[in-house]
């Protein structure tokens, strides 16, 4: 008989055991189709973007491009967005009040630069906060981006910066260099759009 209480002690531990791996193996999955929807999302709309600004630089110079960013440059990101999926862009140092960081973002924000004071390399991820899952990735500075994001009176030219200032009052993203870490993009997948 302790026998038998023995065995079904085992096997009810045993299938306890195999149930909680389930989750773990679904969350790890989740995670890796939430990365790839956003990464797929974050290069539909760069792609979109980039293509965009330097069409509008060619045809229209910096100050051009810097006006179509100012007016299109939300729109184009959420043109990718569908139903319960948020697409945008953040940082500290934000040229668009919109592009603050929010308490948040500031988590992964620190994460980020916590990784770059080690030499690491920075990667999307994943963050379940809220009933929803953000995804985030880092935004590095190209050499096009420093047109407009560069050093005053270097690659960012002296008089652009009225056009930038009359723009976004209150711009913070100049004096970058190729590499440094200008931002993140952030997508919010919200359970409504599950």
């Amino acid at each position: 008989m302790i026998r038998i209480v023995l065995y079904v002690i085992l096997f009810a531990f045993a299938a306890g055991c195999v149930e909680n791996h389930r989750p773990a193996a679904t969350a790890v999955a989740d995670e890796a189709a939430y990365l790839n929807k956003g990464d797929s999302l974050v290069k539909i709309t760069f792609d979109t973007l980039r293509n965009s600004l330097l069409r509008a630089m060619g045809e229209k110079g910096a100050a051009g491009a810097l006006r179509f960013c100012n007016a299109e440059a939300s729109s184009i990101s959420s043109t990718y967005a569908a139903a319960g999926v948020a697409i945008g862009r953040v940082s500290d140092r934000n040229r668009n009040p919109r592009n603050a960081l929010s308490a948040e973002d500031g988590l992964q924000w620190e994460q980020y630069r916590q990784l770059l004071a080690k030499h690491d390399s920075l990667k999307s991820v994943v963050v379940y906060h809220d009933n929803a899952v953000h995804y985030y990735k880092p935004i590095f500075i190209q050499p096009m981006c420093l047109a407009c994001h560069g050093a005053a009176g270097e690659e960012l030219s002296n008089d652009l910066i009225p056009v930038i200032d009359s723009l976004y009052p209150g711009d913070k993203a100049k004096g970058y260099h190729t590499g440094d870490l200008r931002g993140m993009w952030h997508i919010v997948f919200s359970a409504a759009g599950e």
